[in-house]
């Protein structure tokens, strides 16, 4: 849970209504509490603004509170804890690299399918043509038309001008 405003208003020397136009414009993020006061992460908040001269953050007075010389044991527990979550990372990232191989590889395959022609209609040509329904609209070809009489060509006029008298 982070740092209520005012505190936070004091680490990093702004006020408090700053932290609150910074909150509403999405330059820091912060939450609500149930009983309606905000709180910002101290890590949020000294991203954002660098803290006052004097004021100790809280993140480093939790890792300097034990810190003596003398007891190298605890950095070097803190080194272990770290090496084996570098190694969890490298882990995932192995199985995530293999998962993207695993999919470039069907990638490949299907494009090699297409292209090879194979997801084409494999039904005789007599069933093929079954299931595409005739519109009605299409109307069978007649013969074509053939006369000896002159074909006399008339104008349609509209209705609205008078026909051309010439």
């Amino acid at each position: 849970m982070g740092i209520p405003l005012k505190e936070a208003s004091d680490q990093v020397g702004v006020t408090r209504q700053t932290l609150m136009k910074a909150i509403k414009t999405g330059r820091i993020s912060a939450e609500k509490t149930a009983n309606g006061e905000w709180r910002i992460e101290p890590v949020e908040l000294f991203r954002v603004w660098p803290a006052v001269k004097g004021v100790q953050h809280p993140l480093q007075s939790a890792l300097t509170a034990g810190y003596t010389p003398d007891a190298p044991v605890i950095a070097g527990e803190v080194v272990d804890l770290l090496k084996a979550q570098i190694d969890l990372l490298k882990s995932q990232l192995d199985d995530v690299r293999a998962d993207r191989e695993d999919l470039r590889n069907d990638r490949n395959h299907w494009r090699q399918i297409a292209e090879r022609g194979l997801l084409t209609d494999q039904r005789p040509a007599s069933e093929q043509f079954q299931d595409t329904p005739q519109s009605p609209e299409v109307a069978p070809v007649a013969a074509p038309f053939t006369t000896t009489a002159p074909v006399r060509w008339q104008l349609l006029v509209s209705p609205v001008r008078p026909p051309f008298e010439g």
